[in-house]
């Protein structure tokens, strides 16, 4: 019995390495999941961003600004409903660009990621350079037009979450992610969608923890400078893989 010990353990060793490997690339979605889980770090930048330097709205949670526009209209105060409402005009804008640069990938998932992060750096160029030479104290006008641009920003990646159809990588939406996590009990411990859903949960919250120290420590600037590095670094790893055909890349 001692010596069956080892080979038990080795044994073992080779499936977890597996599990890690395909929580991030996969048969099904290639090195998708990878770069989803990038930008899900970016969305919990975002949003930290918004909630501490754009009047406490959200650019990427939605539902949170639905939440604040149905408390003015209740007459609640304290609230800035004004640049929810820009925000949710800016998301929504953004998801029917981000659904439009999506049906023109040609039939390949790869090519809609970098076409899209070609988007969000259009945005995210003016948004950070804009906040780099303002500093932190920003005019109402300078946050109203760096609320926009985000949330337009996310529009268009929740656009793109939609047509990759990635199971378990919304990366803004993680409520049924958690849910998720939480409730399907029947699955092999070395099911990677297991592990997967615990690295969208971590991801948003170092994206959230980072925007935050960034800011406090730094500047907005300085957040804003860490976001558009995600986009720059997502944008050439997608460029590279959309240069080729396999199976993964193909609508789903």
């Amino acid at each position: 019995m001692a010596q069956d010990e080892p080979s038990r353990t080795t044994g073992d060793v080779p499936g977890i390495g597996a599990t890690v490997r395909a929580a991030f690339v996969d048969e099904r979605d290639g090195p998708l999941p990878a770069l989803l889980l990038a930008l899900t770090v970016l969305a919990g930048v975002v949003d930290a961003t918004s909630i501490l330097a754009l009047d406490h709205v959200f650019v990427a949670a939605m539902t949170g600004n639905l939440v604040i526009l149905g408390l003015g209209l209740s007459g609640a105060t304290g609230f800035s409903v004004a640049s929810s409402a820009l925000a949710l005009v800016g998301f929504l804008v953004g998801v029917l660009a981000g659904a439009r640069i999506c049906r023109h990938d040609r039939g390949h998932r790869g090519r809609a990621v970098r076409d899209t992060t070609a988007y969000k750096t259009v945005l995210a160029v003016p948004v950070t350079v804009t906040a780099l030479l303002v500093g932190d104290d920003l005019h109402p006008a300078v946050r109203a037009m760096i609320t926009v641009l985000l949330a337009a920003s996310m529009g268009g990646q929740l656009a793109l979450i939609r047509h990759l159809k990635v199971p378990d990588l919304l990366t803004a939406v993680l409520t049924l992610t958690m849910t998720g996590m939480l409730t399907e009990r029947g699955r092999d411990r070395h099911d990677p969608s297991r592990l997967r859903r615990a690295l969208a949960l971590v991801a948003f919250a170092v994206g959230v923890v980072a925007g935050g120290l960034l800011i406090r420590l730094l500047s907005v600037g300085a957040a804003l400078v860490f976001g558009l590095l995600i986009i720059v670094a997502v944008g050439l790893s997608s460029h590279l893989v959309s240069r080729t055909a396999p199976p993964w890349s193909t609508p789903r």
